[in-house]
Formats: C-alpha cells, structure tokens, sequence
C-alpha cells in the first residue's frame, strides 16, 4: 500500500463519495486482485458493487469475501451489467473496474483532486498501461494517442489537465482513448445520457462517452493510474461485429445529430460506408456472401461510391473469377475508434 503522494499530488484523507462498479463473469482468477486494488486506494470510496453475471466459478465468494455488495444476474451482456450496478449504486459518482484490471493505489485520491479542481467536471480519467503475464507492454496509452495530444488543456496541478471542452469534443471524434476501468463519472450524468447502450457488443463505451461530452467537462490525469490486463478470454477478434457496431453507432448518431457533439453528424456520414464496407469484407471472408452482398449495398446507399456497389456484384460470381477482381479493387478501409472489447 502505498505511504504517501509524490510531490504536487492530493493528500490523503477519508472515503470519497464513488460508488466502483465491477462487472465479472467466471473472474476468478483475477477478481481477487482487482477487489485488492480497491482496498489499497488512499482515498478508499464509500461503496463497492460486484455484478456477477451467471459466474460458475467462485467469483460471487470472492467478491462476498471482500465485503462488496453482490448483484446477480443471469448472464447478461456487459453493458447490462454495468447498467445495473451504475443504478443500484447509492453514491453521486461512479467508478468503473474490469474485474481483471487494477488501479494504482492513488488513482482515486488524484482523481477526486481533479472533481474538485476542474470547474464543471462530470468525467476524469486517466492514462492507462497494458500488461500480461510477461510484464508491461505498454507503459502509457496516452502518451501514443496524437489526438489526445492535439487537446487544448490547462496544466490544473502536475499531471492533471482540464480540457478545453469544445477542442475535446473535436479530438475525441478521430479515435477513444478513453478505458472504461480508468472513468469517473458523476451517476446523475450516465443515467441522465441513458447509460450504455446494450444493443452494442462492441464500442458500447464510446457511443456512451459521445453522448456524454456535450454535457460536460472533462479532466485528465496524465499519469498512468489503471492497468489493463491483456489475456486470451479478454480481447476480441471478431472483425464483423466490431464493424457492424461502428456501422450501428453511425446510424444512431444519424437518426438523433442532437445527441452527440458537434461534428458527429458529418464525421459519421463519412464513417459509415466504411464500416459497412469493412462488414462486407468480413463477411466475405468468412463465405458469407449473401450477407457480404447486403453489407456492401448499404455502403453504397450510404455514400461510399462506386466500390462497394463493384463488390457487391462481384459477390455473385464464382470464387474463381470473383478474387482477382477483389484483390485489385478491395484496399480495407480502416475500421475506425477499435477499442478493446471485453
């Protein structure tokens, strides 16, 4: 546990008034770690919610064990799960922690200094490593993120910035560098935006962050205070979905312009034929061509030229005469703001 604050860090003191909220799922081997994590912190916050979502290991004991207030539920999405805790929470701020993640024992102590620095601050969040069982393999996510870079902000006390929030809104558009384990966000505001959306199984977090920003300012903590593991049950690979939950987020944003900021609409006019062309790609890859056919239509219908209204042509010839064509004509498009799925 850790004994004091570096030089310009906030002091030490009594609980906060932050509700954590950890989803987990079969998270027994890792629960323990991130509930110790908790424990540790300075500034230690006045409530702790496990939502366990259908575990058949020992992850509710485990969370039991450690005095956190257990809710079940019978193997909802994650999205749900954190819903659920974000409502049943009794506290004015919340928390979020991936049940195989761990703070840094001050995350919440400069956290709570930065709520009550920053005028109007209903989000801080802070930089983040990445490690696995061989150690660290990325030692700040921020300090690689340009558009995170490119921000106007104010240097608040060392290492915490409060944003300019219109600059914020413009950056954040070209990509999330936003973890949700490394959020805290006032509950009134998450609820207020309509929490996560739970028809999206991938970028859930940063269609939620999106509503968020033109309520509110945000500050940063540019010290990495949340480390994420990496490990095979964690990370997900499955291109389509990704894709088409972009393709989703762009037709929300597309159907209701006033809840998100300033810029959204034209950028995600933009951005969506290219998830639905990314969403054609996989689907072909995995020799579903009529679905393929379908994906690639939408992406023609909505702005994307003439290619992918070509491939989807192509889709209906024989593999033979179909591949050569697709390898001249099929550059991928970026699939744009991948976040980690979980």
């Amino acid at each position: 546990m850790s004994q004091g604050f570096t030089a310009g860090g906030p002091s030490s003191g009594g609980s906060l008034p932050i509700s954590v909220v950890i989803p987990a799922y079969n998270a027994a081997a890792y629960l323990d770690e991130a509930l110790a994590s908790v424990r540790v912190q300075t500034r230690s916050p006045a409530e702790v919610i496990v939502v366990d979502n259908g575990s058949t290991d020992d992850s509710p004991s485990i969370a039991l064990e450690a005095g956190a207030r257990l809710l079940r539920l019978e193997r909802p999405s994650l999205s749900a799960a954190r819903n659920a805790g974000i409502l049943a929470a009794s506290q004015p701020w919340i928390a979020l922690l991936d049940a195989d993640d761990l703070w840094d024992p001050e995350k919440l102590a400069w956290q709570w200094q930065a709520v009550e620095s920053c005028p109007d601050v209903g989000i801080v969040t802070t930089d983040f490593t990445e490690f696995d069982s061989t150690g660290i393999l990325l030692p700040s996510f921020l300090a690689g993120a340009a558009n995170y870079q490119a921000i106007s902000r104010r240097e608040i006390m060392p290492g915490v910035m409060c944003c300019d929030s219109a600059s914020f809104r413009a950056h954040f558009l070209r990509g999330n560098f936003f973890a949700p384990a490394a959020i805290l966000a006032r509950r009134d505001l998450l609820v207020d935006v309509g929490l996560f959306d739970e028809a999206l199984t991938h970028m859930e977090d940063r269609e939620l962050w999106l509503r968020m920003l033109p309520r509110t300012t945000v500050a940063v903590i540019e010290r990495p205070l949340l480390h994420t593991r990496i490990h095979s049950a964690n990370w997900s690979s499955n291109d389509l979905k990704m894709a088409l939950c972009g393709a989703l987020i762009a037709e929300r944003v597309l159907a209701n312009p006033g809840r998100y900021p300033t810029g959204a609409l034209d950028y995600y006019r933009g951005e969506r034929p290219r998830f639905y062309l990314n969403a054609g790609r996989f689907a072909e890859d995995a020799g579903d061509m009529r679905e393929a056919r379908r994906h690639y239509l939408r992406a023609w219908r909505g702005g994307g030229g003439l290619r992918p209204l070509v491939l989807a042509t192509l889709s209906c010839l024989p593999r033979a005469l179909r591949l050569p064509v697709r390898a001249a004509l099929h550059q991928p498009a970026p699939v744009a703001q991948v976040s980690r799925g979980r």
